[in-house]
């Protein structure tokens, strides 16, 4: 036995997947969004910050170069200690004479020793900058005094080299106060590798930073700006790794975060999705227990009422307060309606029957009658058809017989001539046995031509209710057999163009009868309008025969009245009006065929197809 759900805890269980099912996607969707939102947060900052400290650095050296100028054009009336000192930008200055290599000026901000100008000289020999060509930014160093990293900024000119020590304290400051701000390291190195600033005391950047493999497999690899997760294999860390390069000084400056600091921020977000998420789900299964309810209610109460009805012979209206929803309403107004139906049409029905069986007998009575009419009708129009199609058949006898007549002329005019010789040359004396064999034999080829034209006749008309296999071609030359001679005399031009192949599974004499009735109707109107030039084309192509003339069509007020019986356009002398009614009977009821009638530029145009049932 079939098992039912409970429809209020099925409805309930659906409801409940309807309302859960999308919460889990938005939440799980929102996650992913907020993890990809705070990584592409993270790529932002990363190019801020490497873009913020190259602008600072530009900067600076904007600051730096615009004084080198100023020095370098005052350099003799300039208290360059003193400049220095004001200009925090610039450490130290020294000046070598371009051709002999030797120390021009020396002054700083700090404050040298001797010991200290010497080491100076000695770490900024003048084979360092003599083959310079253009303002250079050199490698960094770090400074004598305060042992910081610093760069020198080298100008050379025609007679002097200057060497600028640039103090970056201008930067740091400003890294500095990044790193306050950031949770990442930022790596600044010159164009050799030497660390200018490092925010990580890791000691694996203690070494040239060419030899890590954030230069290995990111700078040499990536392009600037490209945000890459990358693990380090030395460190056994996964961090996101971004660099910029400076166009100016050359520097490379690089940004690297713990990728499980971007984690954090994500987990970071968890409790908040795992305290929302049960709370929706709380407010869906209460809006379910009430939607629930605001359903199943209603209907528990309008079947209880319905169930009540169906074990009481009379109506019982349905009543239900306070219903939720209006289609309740109506559903209960539509079944109170049609209970008041039902009942009425009852009460109609048992009248209904009771008359119903009064006229049952009569009904009977008159279906036995009209079958009778019926069969009587078929009967007589069966032997109406039977009758036009004898007088269809006897008007074309007549017509063959005429044209028998003129076949049959030349053969006895020719016959009786050579007997009229065979007598003449017997008289004479002059009938040898050659002359009466050649005349004997004429007389005998006549003979079997009249013959044979009795054959042709006699095989027309000849009555066969059997199928057989022909086609279009022996059914043309049989029929032009008999008619073609008075076509010709008739100076009637017979066009042929038959192109078809096919074997036919029908019954020939009838398809004769068309066919003799369509060239005849044909050769009729060609007389009848005296037309110039008169032709009949014949043409077959795969199961279609059409019978052409140029005698000018049929009017469209009679097209479609020419197969109807009784129906003719010649004199009552010379027409039946039953050929073309009988022509399309055999064709369609016969031959389960086609005959229909179009007109073309230059005449009719009568067309047989033969249904593809019928041919092999």
């Amino acid at each position: 036995m079939k098992q039912y759900n409970n429809f209020s805890n099925d409805l309930r269980k659906k409801f409940l997947l309807i309302g859960v099912v999308p919460v889990i996607i938005i939440s799980i969707f929102l996650f992913g969004k907020i993890y990809f939102m705070i990584d592409e947060i993270s790529e932002n900052s990363h190019e801020r910050v490497l873009k913020d400290i190259d602008f600072h650095t530009d900067e600076l050296l904007k600051k730096v170069t615009k004084k080198a100028k100023y020095i370098q054009n005052n350099i003799y009336n300039l208290d360059l200690k003193k400049f220095l000192q004001a200009n925090s930008d610039l450490d130290t200055l020294i000046v070598f004479d371009r051709s002999s290599g030797k120390v021009v000026k020396l002054a700083s901000s700090l404050n040298m020793t001797q010991n200290d100008k010497e080491l100076y000289l000695k770490n900024n020999p003048f084979e360092k900058y003599k083959d310079i060509k253009s303002p250079t930014y050199n490698t960094a160093h770090k400074s004598i005094n305060n042992k910081k990293m610093t760069i020198s900024y080298s100008v050379p000119t025609d007679k002097y080299i200057y060497v600028f020590d640039i103090n970056l304290a201008y930067v740091k400051s400003y890294i500095d106060y990044l790193k306050e701000n950031i949770e990442y390291i930022i790596v600044v190195v010159d164009k050799d590798g030497n660390y200018i600033y490092n925010t990580s005391n890791q000691p694996y950047f203690k070494n040239n930073f060419f030899d890590t493999e954030y230069y290995e497999k990111i700078v040499l690899v990536n392009d600037p700006l490209e945000y890459e997760e990358f693990y380090n294999e030395e460190q056994g860390e996964d961090n996101f790794v971004v660099y910029y390069k400076s166009a100016d000084t050359g520097w490379t400056i690089v940004t690297i975060e713990d990728s499980d600091t971007l984690d954090d921020k994500v987990l970071s977000l968890l409790p908040f999705l795992f305290i929302l998420l049960p709370l929706l789900l709380i407010v869906i299964l209460l809006t379910s227990k009430k939607f629930t309810q605001q359903i199943v209610t209603p209907l528990e109460i309008l079947i209880s009422k319905m169930e009540n009805l169906a074990k009481m012979n009379h109506p019982q209206k349905i009543e239900i307060e306070n219903l939720e929803y209006s289609l309740f309403q109506r559903i209960i107004e539509s079944f109170n309606t049609m209970q008041d139906k039902i009942f009425k049409r009852e009460e109609e029905l048992k009248l209904s029957n009771e008359l119903l069986l009064t006229k049952t007998e009569e009904i009977t009575a008159l279906n036995d009658s009209l079958q009778e009419r019926v069969r009587q009708e078929i009967e007589k129009n069966r032997k109406k058809d039977q009758q036009m199609l004898q007088q269809s058949r006897l008007a074309q006898m007549g017509e063959m017989i005429s044209m028998i007549a003129h076949q049959w002329r030349q053969p006895l005019t020719a016959i009786s001539s050579t007997s009229m010789a065979i007598n003449l040359k017997a008289k004479l004396n002059k009938l040898d046995n050659d002359t009466v064999v050649e005349l004997t034999t004429k007389i005998s080829e006549y003979s079997q031509h009249l013959s044979s034209t009795i054959d042709d006749f006699r095989e027309f008309f000849k009555a066969n209710k059997e199928k057989k296999e022909t086609t279009y071609n022996k059914l043309i030359k049989s029929v032009l057999s008999i008619i073609e001679v008075s076509l010709t005399n008739k100076d009637i031009t017979l066009v042929q163009n038959l192109n078809s192949q096919r074997v036919f599974n029908t019954y020939p004499n009838e398809l004769k009868q068309v066919i003799l009735n369509l060239i005849k109707n044909a050769e009729d109107v060609l007389l009848e309008r005296e037309i110039e030039n008169p032709k009949i084309i014949i043409k077959s192509d795969d199961n279609i025969l059409t019978i052409e003339d140029n005698a000018g069509g049929i009017p469209d007020n009679i097209i479609d009245k020419i197969f109807d019986p009784y129906f003719s356009t010649k004199k009552k002398k010379d027409g039946t009006g039953l050929g073309l009614y009988m022509s399309k009977t055999i064709v369609e009821e016969h031959c389960n065929g086609k005959l229909i009638v179009t007109n073309n530029k230059e005449g009719a145009s009568f067309s047989i197809i033969l249904e593809d049932e019928n041919a092999s």
